[in-house]
C-alpha cells in the first residue's frame, strides 16, 4: 500500500520526478519546499528517483518515463497526493509573511489552488488577494478566485454546480456560513448585489447586507457595519441578535421607522429597549411578554399580541379573560399553549373558537373527536390542517373527497405518501402539494436527486 508520506522521507538525500503540469506551484516554489528536506528536483528519470508526482498534459517522452517509472516500481502520485502532502508540510506563517513582503500575487492565486489547505489558512490568504479595482466576477483572474471560495465554502444538499461561477454563490456564504473569520473577511470583498425576492419581505440584495443579519458575524464586523451608516444595512443590523446592546442603542438612536420595526423584532433586544419600543405593534408579537411588560401597554390589547409564542403563562391567563374574540382566537390557534390552557379556551364553548382549536396541534384528541362529530365543515378543513390530529380522524376527512378538506389535507405533513399521491390526480391541488416538504421530498428522492 503505498504512502506518499513514508515515500517522501525516503527521497531525503535523493529526487522525486515531476511530470506534466501542476497548478497550485510553479517550479522554483517546487524546489524551493524540497530543498527544506534536502530533496532533489528533477524532470528526467535518473538513478536517485525514488518518488515521481505525476501532473496533467504530459508530453510523450514524459508518458514514457512514467512508463518506465511505473516498470520499476517507483511509486507515482498525482499532483491532487502531492498538494494534500504540501499542505501538511506547509509553515502557515511564514508563508504568510513571505506574501505579505513580496505582495506576490501570482504565487498567491497558484496557493490558492490548493484544495488541501485549511480553512484558517485559505481565509488568510484570500483576504490578501488583489482584486484591482474589480468586481469578484468582472475578470477571468477574479472570477477564478471567486470560484475556488465558492467550491470551499458553498454547500447545499441539493443545486446546480454551475451556481459555484455565480455571484448567487458569495451571496450564500455570507448570508448562511457560521465562521466568523470568513464573514470578517467577506466584508472587504467587491459588493455583490442580487434580486430582491418577489415575495415582499424586505430581505438582504448584497454581502454586506447578509453579513449584517447573519447571527455567527462577530461584534468587531458588526461595528464595522454600523460605521457604514446605511440605513438597508442598518435595518438588517437591528434584526441580528448577534448586534450588542451598544450597536441596537445606535441603531435606535439614528433609526428610521422600519429600522426600529426590525429592533422590536430582535430576539436579543436591550431591556432598555423595550419600553421605548412600545408603539410599534410588531413589539407585541414578538417579544416576551411578562405581566410586568403588559402593563406597559393599554387596554384594549392588540389582537395579535395573542399571537406571540412568547407570553408568560399569567399574560395568557389575562388575555383569556378578554372578551375580545379576536385575541381568543389566535390564543386557539396559538401552538404554544399547554393543553390545559386549550382546555380553557374549549370550555368557553364558543363555537367560533372550534376551528381554531381543532387546527391546533396541543388541542386534547378528545377535544378534536368531539368538534369532528359535530359535522361542521369549517372545523373539519382546519381540523385536516392538523398534523397531530389522529390519523383515523384525518383518514375520515380524505374519504370525503371534498376540493377544501382536501386543500387542507395537502398541506398536512402527517398524510402518509399515498394519501398526498392520490390527492396529486387533482391538478388543482398541486399548488398547496408544492408547500408539503414530505410530498416534495418524495418527489425528489424518486428522481435521484
Amino acid at each position: 500500500m503505498k504512502d506518499i508520506h513514508k515515500d517522501f522521507q525516503k527521497a531525503h538525500d535523493n529526487a522525486i520526478l515531476f511530470l506534466g503540469r501542476y497548478t497550485s506551484l510553479n517550479k522554483e516554489e517546487v524546489i524551493l519546499f524540497l530543498e527544506k528536506f534536502a530533496i532533489r528536483y528533477t524532470d528526467t528519470l535518473d538513478d536517485d528517483v525514488v518518488m515521481v508526482v505525476e501532473g496533467t498534459i504530459l508530453s510523450p517522452l514524459e508518458e514514457e518515463m512514467a512508463t518506465l517509472a511505473y516498470q520499476k516500481k517507483i511509486p507515482i502520485y498525482n499532483t491532487d497526493q502531492f498538494d494534500k502532502l504540501y499542505a501538511t508540510q506547509l509553515n502557515s506563517d511564514s508563508i504568510l509573511m513571505s506574501l505579505k513582503l513580496s505582495n506576490n500575487q501570482d504565487r498567491l492565486a497558484r496557493l490558492l489552488h490548493n484544495q488541501h489547505l485549511t480553512d484558517a489558512l485559505f481565509i488568510k490568504l484570500f483576504a490578501m488577494y488583489d482584486w484591482r479595482g474589480e468586481g469578484m466576477f468582472d475578470s477571468s483572474e477574479n472570477m477564478k478566485m471567486s470560484t475556488l471560495f465558492a467550491k470551499r465554502f458553498f454547500s447545499k444538499s441539493r443545486f446546480d454546480a454551475a451556481t459555484y461561477h455565480s455571484p448567487i454563490s458569495i451571496f450564500e456564504v455570507a448570508l448562511l456560513t457560521q465562521n466568523p473569520d470568513l464573514l470578517e473577511v467577506m466584508f472587504s470583498l467587491p459588493k455583490i448585489k442580487v434580486k430582491q425576492s418577489r415575495s415582499g419581505i424586505k430581505r438582504p440584495t448584497t454581502t454586506r447586507e447578509a453579513i449584517a443579519i447573519n447571527p455567527y458575524t462577530n461584534d468587531k464586523t458588526l461595528t464595522k457595519l454600523l460605521r457604514q451608516d446605511d440605513p438597508e444595512i442598518d435595518y438588517f443590523l437591528a434584526l441580528n441578535p448577534a448586534s450588542s446592546h451598544q450597536i441596537q442603542e445606535q441603531l435606535f438612536n439614528r433609526g428610521s421607522q422600519q429600522t426600529k420595526e426590525a429592533l422590536a423584532q430582535n430576539e436579543n433586544l436591550a431591556p432598555e429597549l423595550f419600553a421605548r419600543l412600545i408603539n410599534y405593534p410588531i413589539l407585541w408579537e414578538c417579544q416576551k411578554i411578562d405581566s410586568q411588560r403588559l402593563q406597559l401597554l393599554q387596554a384594549p390589547y392588540p389582537p395579535k399580541i395573542a399571537t406571540n409564542e412568547n407570553l408568560c403563562e399569567d399574560v395568557i391567563d389575562t388575555l383569556m379573560n378578554s372578551k375580545d374574540l379576536n385575541i381568543l382566537q389566535n390564543l386557539a390557534k396559538n401552538a404554544t399553549l399547554s393543553t390545559i390552557q386549550l382546555q380553557k379556551l374549549y370550555d368557553l364553548q364558543n363555537p367560533a373558537l372550534y376551528p381554531f382549536l381543532c387546527a391546533n396541534p396541543n388541542t386534547p384528541h378528545e377535544i378534536l373527536q368531539i368538534l369532528f362529530e359535530k359535522d361542521d365543515h369549517q372545523i373539519q378543513i382546519y381540523l385536516a390542517r392538523n398534523t397531530k390530529a389522529p390519523l383515523t380522524l384525518l383518514q375520515q376527512l380524505f374519504e370525503k373527497d371534498d376540493f377544501e378538506i382536501n386543500c387542507s389535507l395537502a398541506h398536512n405533513e402527517a398524510l402518509p405518501i399515498s394519501w398526498l399521491q392520490q390527492l396529486q390526480i387533482d391538478s388543482r391541488l398541486l399548488t398547496y402539494l408544492k408547500e408539503n416538504k414530505i410530498f416534495t421530498q418524495n418527489i425528489l428522492h424518486n428522481l435521484g436527486i
